[in-house]
Formats: C-alpha cells, structure tokens, sequence
C-alpha cells in the first residue's frame, strides 16, 4: 500500500487535523527545497564546513544497524573520529568487510553550525522539538524495523530511501521485542520466519521512496525499516507527541518515557 502523497504544502492547521491529530504518514514531495541544505549540502560540503567537529560513527560487517533484538545491544560498533575523516576515509569504504554509518548525530550539540541551513518546518512547535539529528551514509545501508515514540520528520537532502511502514495498530503481528529493545520488531521482514513469527503473515505493508527534496512524516508508533538505496543524507526532526497520538497499543512500553518527560516539564519543586 502507498503512503499518502502531495505536491504542496498543507496549512498548519490542515497539518494538525488531517495528520498529526490522525497519525497519518504523508510524504511532501519538494518539502525541502527551499532550504539552504538542499541546495549546498554534500559529503564533500559537509566535511569543508564541519569537518573538524568529533561524531560517533557506527560500523557494521553487514550493513543491518538497529539493536539485537534478543540481548537489546547494538548490531555494530561505534568508533569516534571527525566528520571529515570520515567522509575522506570511511563513507565509501566496501573493501574491508565493514560498512559505516553516522546516524543520530545531534546537530545543536555536535554540528551548531549547520542550524543555518536548514528550518523546522512550521508544522513543529519549536518548544516540543526532542531532537535534530544528521544521517550520512553509503547505499546499501538498513536500520532495522522499530517504532519511536515522538512524531517524526525525515528530510531527505541528498539521495534515495525506501522505507517499509506498519500502523501502529498491527504491533502485535509485528512481536515487538521485550527486551530494553521494546520499539524493535524481533521479525527480519525480508525474510520472515513465519513458523516462528506466524501473526506476520500477510499483515498490511505500506511502502515509499523518498528523494532528494522529499519530506516524510512518520508519526508516533508507526513502525519503520528504512533503506538506504543511495548514498545521501538526511536530517530527521523529532517532537513531541499530542496526547492523543499517544493512546495505542505502544502505550505501556512508553509510560516510564512518558513520566520522565513529565518531571522533566514541571522542573524541581
């Protein structure tokens, strides 16, 4: 099945009714193309402008990176160096049996300086945005199927991802992990085990590509395997939820989250 498409903005208004209010996916096509970082950003512009500022950089023998969902520990290896020695040295990289990948890199704490480039779509009270994270990766890279809790927006600057998607209403043909890896989905969906996982079978998919320009609304719950198809990069914007996004079938794993996030707003007594 397909996500929802268009080719111009909605108003916020219409955003938050037709969308976020019903957890709705939508895909903006050209949603991003008047930002600065549509027009100028490339690895190579990237590692000219930042390149001395230190990132975590993920490596992995097969490409899959997400946690195990048996121990809850990452699938790969986390090294530190910089963002330029990275794209010098690692992003290309196929010949050492190892493929890298910089993912949740948070842009206000380790890349200020691209903030100029780029906007929060008007769509996110700024004052609920979670987190701004840089993605910069080679083709043939897979972060595994998981939910999140805040609302999501995935930009896609440069090059293509498919992602495949499952309502949140569907968590349970999907054998979620109960582990400390609660949002991961203990299925490989390419090559399900249906003896083990049979509720998965024939459980409603639906599918998109989303290319250079493309914004991607990923609501809270909605499940997600993203494949990276080209090299490129991407920015994702995380926000709070409404409330009322937050009734469903994920609720329980979320409460300790949901709490914290509580005491965190009303500050010390």
């Amino acid at each position: 099945m397909a996500i929802e498409e268009r080719t111009t903005l909605p108003t916020a208004e219409e955003f938050r009714r037709e969308y976020m209010a019903r957890s709705r996916p939508l895909v903006i096509r050209g949603g991003i193309r008047e930002w600065p970082a549509f027009r100028d950003w490339t690895p190579e512009f990237l590692a000219g402008k930042v390149g001395g500022n230190e990132v975590n950089v993920q490596q992995s023998p097969t490409g899959i990176f997400g946690l195990d969902p048996e121990k809850g520990g990452p699938r790969y290896e986390e090294i530190k160096t910089t963002l330029g020695e990275y794209v010098r040295t690692m992003m290309g990289a196929e010949d050492d049996g190892v493929r890298y990948y910089v993912q949740r890199v948070n842009i206000p704490d380790r890349l200020p300086e691209l903030m100029e480039d780029f906007s929060v779509p008007d769509y996110v009270d700024a004052a609920k945005v979670y987190l701004i994270n840089l993605w910069l990766g080679p083709a043939g890279n897979v972060t595994t199927l998981h939910y999140d809790t805040p609302n999501n927006f995935l930009a896609q600057v440069r090059g293509r991802k498919r992602l495949k998607m499952f309502s949140p209403w569907q968590a349970r043909r999907l054998y979620p992990c109960r582990s400390k890896a609660y949002n991961m989905s203990q299925v490989n969906i390419d090559a399900p085990d249906l003896e083990r996982f049979p509720r998965f079978r024939d459980v409603p998919m639906y599918e998109v590509e989303i290319e250079e320009g493309d914004l991607l609304f990923i609501p809270t719950y909605w499940w997600h395997q993203v494949y990276s198809l080209t090299a490129g990069i991407s920015v994702n914007i995380w926000w709070i939820p409404m409330w009322r996004q937050l009734i469903g079938p994920q609720l329980w794993d979320n409460v300790p989250d949901i709490a914290r996030e509580l005491l965190n707003r009303a500050g010390p007594r």
